[in-house]
């Protein structure tokens, strides 16, 4: 799983990833804020605030005498007394008290101390004991009951200074804190994006299936030998014409053309170079270009041959609406002693699958299929070879030795990277030649598409 997040790392698809999920993000905001919301309405809690004063003295007598001048040095012994009189307005014993006086029904002394809090004033003998209830009353009544108790059972305790009170607790009017629904919304909402974010960014780091260019050219060293446009129908309903001819757009032509230039890098100086045109799973256009790159060498006037080698689902044969009785399938196994061979056209011929064997990976390992090709290479000026998927089967391995090169095809939005690289593994394993990558299906309007900037209309008139 790390592997393929760390593999599939990169702004630009974490960008993509957000942008894409951006409106499901914001309903997920938009339910969380409205639950958020929903939920602090119903769980209202005000709670109010009820605050006494205390002055601490270090001579009890100092309670009652008004007219005693109070040192330094006895101030700092009453700053001395500070902690221990706020301890023990939190005691046990004290808070019982309280309790007892005031007379408060379905309190403890838990509660009681969660509710009372006791802060000093710094470099005072001044201390202040505050009251939070979601009764103003009773914060108040709580707060005149421990100005009331304390002096006498702190004394008594610590035996030591005297207490004071300075102000008394009032009403409170205003609410101290209450629970606010804007502010439950709005930390539901971003709640919500967040979590949603986090969610689609794991999914979408974890998706391997391939939608740029720049993901193919990360992970490999094999070069690109060419993209390939998305064609779409002019007419909805209607089948969009995929397949190369003389009324083929601009784009399509131009896109073999480019993939037929870098292919002659490719042919080690043979006279007839033989090109095994695969991918990793089904459905991702190793038929159709197979053909198209065929025809493409046939428009130059080369001398082609396409042998339809995918006997286990073959598809070539209803593509090009053409059929015939026998095929590779019955030559390779001694059915019959002559191939049927398919004119397409004065340069091109093709040779279809045939009946589906119980054998395809054994007949394609078999000395007569390689006498085949070594026959028509003194035939043709370039072979290509249409194979089942290597990611499914394994019948394109057998070929290792023969092609002289493969041609991987992955497709925009439906091949997976990691099942690419394991057909790349096995080839390698093999020390097969790979050629480089066709890139199929790739949308007109991504920034990788050579041509998105290209007007067809301006074309049209030139």
């Amino acid at each position: 799983m790390f592997k393929i997040i760390l593999t599939n790392f990169n702004l630009e698809k974490i960008f993509w990833i957000m942008k894409s999920r951006i409106k499901y993000m914001i309903l997920a905001a938009l339910l969380l804020a409205a639950g958020g919301g929903i939920l602090a309405a119903w769980k209202q809690n005000t709670t109010y605030m009820a605050k006494i004063s205390f002055y601490v003295y270090s001579n009890p007598d100092y309670v009652t005498d008004t007219g005693v001048n109070i040192s330094s040095n006895e101030m700092t012994q009453a700053k001395g007394l500070l902690d221990s009189y706020m301890q023990i307005i939190g005691s046990n014993r004290f808070l019982k008290a309280v309790m007892e006086e005031t007379g408060l029904k379905g309190y403890s002394i838990g509660r009681l101390r969660g509710e009372i809090g006791a802060t000093a004033v710094e470099n005072t003998a001044v201390f202040h004991v505050s009251v939070y209830d979601s009764s103003p009353e009773n914060a108040m009544n709580i707060a005149n009951t421990i100005g009331k108790l304390a002096p006498d059972e702190i004394i008594s305790v610590v035996k030591s200074g005297g207490i004071e009170v300075l102000d008394e607790a009032e009403l409170p009017t205003v609410p101290y804190a209450s629970t606010s629904v804007v502010k439950y919304a709005l930390l539901g909402g971003a709640a919500g994006f967040f979590l949603a974010a986090v969610c689609f960014l794991i999914k979408g780091m974890l998706n391997t299936t391939i939608r740029r260019l720049y993901e193919i050219e990360n992970l490999f060293t094999i070069p690109i030998l060419g993209t390939v446009p998305q064609i779409l129908s002019e007419k909805e309903g209607e089948k969009a014409d995929v397949y190369l001819n003389e009324k083929s757009s601009f784009h399509l032509k131009e896109a073999y053309s480019n993939i037929r230039a870098n292919l002659l890098f490719t042919r080690r100086g043979e006279k007839c170079p033989v090109y095994a045109v695969t991918s990793a799973d089904v459905n991702e256009g190793k038929t159709l270009n197979a053909f198209n790159v065929a025809k493409s060498y046939s428009n130059l006037g080369k001398k082609v041959l396409l042998i339809d080698a995918d006997m286990r689902k073959s598809v070539m044969g209803q593509i090009l609406k053409v059929n015939t009785e026998t095929g590779l399938s019955q030559y390779l196994a001694g059915i019959v002693e002559r191939l049927e061979i398919v004119s397409v056209d004065a340069n091109m011929d093709l040779i279809l699958a045939g009946s589906i064997p119980p054998n395809p990976a054994e007949l394609l390992a078999g000395d007569q299929w390689y006498q085949l090709l070594q026959e028509c290479k003194k035939k043709y000026d370039v072979i290509f070879i249409d194979t089942p998927p290597i990611g499914i089967v394994s019948d394109a391995l057998s070929m290792a030795k023969a092609a002289t090169a493969f041609i991987l095809i992955v497709r925009e939005m439906m091949t997976k990277f990691d099942r690419e690289e394991k057909v790349v593994r096995k080839l390698e394993a093999l020390d097969a030649n790979i050629g480089g990558f066709i890139y199929n299906g790739i949308s007109a309007k991504s920034p990788d598409y050579e041509y998105r900037h290209y007007n067809n209309e301006y074309e049209k008139k030139k």
